[in-house]
């Protein structure tokens, strides 16, 4: 399932940024990534690379905006979509050249997602992650995407509805829900940890050692919501916080069937 051409699919993140070289200092030393530049019309985007692999952007923050990890749906007809469905627009529909159109909504609530839909692509793109079995396989790849929320089972019908989502609710012991594309599973919806912290979509990163990773975090600056723990038949996995407060975990994953 190649994400940048699947409707439903989340295909690209980026994290916005106030202070960009600190968080890039973060990053780069964390996973070991290596960045590039990207000329825009509104500044500098600078992209974030796992060995040949492009995983991420950075930019700089909009004015008067928090800091945040915002993650893209790829979906076939961004017009369509976006005119069918009462979308509670933040970032209204614009057009980045070379690569498509995007939005950025609200849903119903409290997180925020955003959506693309890319221009035809050419050639096929060698930096790219292109399957998900190559993101659960390839270290600082992004690969496994959880929404929080007060309200799981409402927020994952509405999804569902939204993208065509196929959702099962399997218990872990509390209740998550996994959310399938095209029979690929490619993230879950579950209950709000914190009560403090508002609902919001965040991430799994693949890592070669999730137990490196941990060693890592404190030093680095950022903080170790608990310690890393072994989830039967999954793998082995951490959740944390940047310096910056941004929620961002670590996963590095028991092998499974290839299901693409």
């Amino acid at each position: 399932m190649n994400p940048f051409k699947t409707h439903g699919a989340f295909s690209w993140q980026e994290l916005l940024a106030t202070d960009i070289p600190s968080a890039l200092n973060y990053y780069t030393q964390l996973l070991g990534l290596t960045t590039s530049e990207m000329p825009m019309p509104d500044g500098t985007y600078t992209l974030l690379h796992s060995h040949s692999k492009r995983v991420a952007g950075l930019m700089a923050c909009p004015p008067d905006a928090p800091p945040c990890w915002t993650y893209y749906v790829t979906v076939h007809d961004i017009e369509k979509l976006l005119e069918e469905n009462e979308l509670n627009l933040i970032v209204p529909l614009q057009e980045v050249p070379m690569i498509g159109s995007f939005a950025g909504f609200l849903d119903p609530y409290g997180a925020y997602l955003s959506v693309i839909q890319y221009n035809e692509a050419g050639e096929p793109d060698k930096e790219a992650i292109v399957s998900n079995q190559e993101a659960l396989t390839t270290h600082g790849a992004f690969s496994w995407f959880e929404l929080h929320t007060n309200e799981p089972k409402a927020t994952a019908d509405w999804y569902s509805k939204l993208f065509g989502w196929s959702i099962k609710k399997i218990e872990l012991p509390s209740t998550y829900y996994i959310i399938s594309v095209n029979g690929t599973e490619i993230g879950g919806i579950m209950e709000v940890m914190d009560p403090n912290v508002p609902p919001h979509w965040s991430c799994i990163v693949t890592v070669d050692n999730v137990d490196a990773i941990q060693s890592k975090v404190a030093e680095l600056g950022g903080t170790v919501l608990a310690p890393a723990f072994d989830l039967p038949d999954v793998g082995r996995l951490l959740y944390t916080l940047d310096p910056s407060g941004l929620p961002l975990a670590f996963g590095t994953w028991i092998p499974q069937p290839s299901g693409e």
